[in-house]
Parts: C-alpha cells; sequence; structure tokens
C-alpha cells in the first residue's frame, strides 16, 4: 500500500463536512500538529468508500457527517506522546479537554496511544450534525473531552444524548466501523485493510 491509495474525505462525498482541528491550534495540544498542513481528512480507500455509504445514510435522515480526523501520521502521534511528558503550560487548554487528568495519563487510561490505528488509515473521529441547522447533534460531550462521560455508553449523560451516540453508532456499524469505547466519536473499519503499516506522509 502507498500514499496513492489514500484518499481526501470530501473528494469522495463532497458534502462531508470537515473540521480537521488539529491543522489548527483548536485542539488540546494549543499547537498545529506536525503533518496536518491542510483542513482535510484522509482515510486509506477502502475505509473511505464505505464512510461515503455512511454519509449517505446520515443524509437520508437529514444528517451529515462531521470529521475531526481520520488518517494521522505517525509523526503526529510521537508530537502527542512528547507533549504528554512535558510540564502542563495552559491550564485553560487543560480545563477543556482534560480537566481530571494529567498529560501523561490520558495515555494511560486509553484516549491516546503510543501507536495509533488512524496511522493506519483506518480510523475515523467524527459526529453527526443537522443538515438543515449545521449544528452538532448533542452527544454529551466535546470531541477530545479525555473524561468517563465521553465513553460511548457512559450513565452520565442523558437518554437523548445517548440516542444520538446509538444512531452514530448504528449508522458505522452498518458500514463495518467498530466504535472504541471510550471514545463515543472513535470508529476502526473492519477488517482493515493494512493491519500492520503505518504511513507517515503529510496531509497537504
Amino acid at each position: 500500500m502507498s500514499r496513492n491509495d489514500f484518499i481526501s474525505l470530501s473528494d469522495v462525498y463532497p458534502d462531508i463536512k470537515i473540521q480537521a482541528d488539529y491543522s489548527t491550534e483548536e485542539n488540546f495540544t494549543g499547537q498545529i500538529v506536525p503533518g496536518y498542513k491542510a483542513m482535510k481528512a484522509m482515510l486509506a480507500n477502502v475505509p473511505a468508500k464505505a464512510l461515503s455509504e455512511v454519509q449517505k445514510d446520515a443524509r437520508s435522515r437529514g444528517l451529515c457527517l462531521k470529521i475531526f480526523d481520520g488518517y494521522r501520521p505517525v509523526k503526529a502521534v510521537k508530537f502527542f506522546l512528547e507533549w504528554s511528558n512535558l510540564p502542563e503550560e495552559n491550564p485553560e487548554l487543560k480545563e477543556i479537554y482534560y480537566p481530571k487528568y494529567s498529560r501523561i495519563e490520558l495515555f494511560q487510561n486509553g484516549f491516546l496511544s503510543e501507536k495509533s490505528s488512524h496511522s493506519r488509515g483506518c480510523t475515523v473521529d467524527l459526529t453527526l450534525i443537522d443538515d438543515v441547522l449545521g449544528t452538532e447533534l448533542d452527544m454529551g460531550s466535546r470531541f477530545d473531552y479525555f473524561d468517563s462521560i465521553s465513553h460511548t455508553d457512559s450513565p452520565l449523560i442523558s437518554t437523548h444524548q445517548m440516542q444520538n451516540r446509538l444512531l452514530l453508532k448504528s449508522l458505522m456499524e452498518a458500514h463495518g466501523f467498530k466504535n472504541y469505547s471510550k471514545e463515543w466519536w472513535h470508529y476502526t473499519y473492519r477488517p482493515e485493510p493494512y493491519p500492520d503499516q503505518t504511513f507517515d506522509f503529510d496531509i497537504e
């Protein structure tokens, strides 16, 4: 598999909304993450095409996918690890994204990983938005909010919020994606087309 086997999700389905926070400073690190040089989200060919089918199902319900992250370069994963070992210097961001944990505890508690399925081009972080209003469905916590309330089956959220999470889950599972239980937004296509290979090219 090569870089040419990756697809920009906007090319597969132009109506998919892309909010690639790691290409901006609007993320839990407060920095543009290495490897993210454009407001794009990419996946390997097979998962990308499967996600386009999810989008079609969502649109039939008056909804639309919003993508936060797809393929993640290895250099970005290494950056997160290096960031976690630095002293806390931004209490405002900590309060927004990980108020109950230290940086290194994000790895210890499974919110971040030294090796990411994102780097294999098969994992996507996403939510649903109302196609008319353009607003995200209420999922009970924001993307990259590292806390138990973000666990997909968290008892800390309302019935309505749980219904929204389960709707996303059902749409994704119908097309081969499996949820990571600690993050309602995190889905991996199964079986992974290239389970033993990671990539480090920039998103640009």
